[in-house]
């Protein structure tokens, strides 16, 4: 097991980005290069609905400077003594350039009780690549699909109506 240690956290996340270039590949049709930039974000604790946070999210993702992983990097090593996990996801893939969201849960942030357990732990580190709802479906299941679809596209909005539909209809099967 690999031990993420300051010295040895811009290497991870280099891999890491690898992994999740890869499995984002296999998954959907978008061609993504490997030109990454990057964007952080503090995964808070929420009361508020999934829609509500996801709208949140995407306002104040399109704010962010777009930056390199080493310019990321200061950012992490300062937090790192506090870091419990930390997420790697698409968040765009553009013709040029794909941006990926390096999405961090503090210690802080977690039951004290549960903290006082974990405090000297090094952080966790994993590659996540949502999948919309339509892949549910039987004969969607297999099928590639648009990575950006969080973005809420045409195609993706197009693909959601039909589902929806179809389970009117009656033709919805898992």
């Amino acid at each position: 097991m690999n031990i993420i240690t300051k010295a040895t956290l811009y290497d991870h996340l280099a891999g890491a980005t690898v992994s999740l270039l890869e499995i984002a590949r296999k998954l959907s049709w978008n061609k993504i290069t490997d030109n990454c930039l990057y964007i952080t974000s503090e995964i808070e604790n929420s009361t508020q609905g999934f829609c509500d946070l996801h709208k949140l999210r995407k306002q104040n993702n399109d704010q962010k400077m777009l930056r390199s992983l080493a310019d990321v990097m200061p950012q992490l090593l300062s937090l790192y003594d506090n870091l419990h996990d930390i997420n790697l996801y698409i968040y765009r893939a553009e013709r040029n350039v794909t941006i990926i969201e390096i999405a961090y849960y503090l210690k802080t942030s977690l039951d004290a009780m549960y903290r006082e357990t974990i405090i000297t732990d090094p952080p966790m580190l994993h590659c996540k690549v949502p999948i919309p709802n339509y892949r549910a479906l039987k004969e969607d299941r297999d099928k590639k699909f648009d990575i950006n679809w969080q973005l809420n596209p045409l195609n993706h909005r197009l693909r959601v109506f039909w589902m929806r539909l179809k389970y009117k209809a009656g033709m919805y099967r898992f």
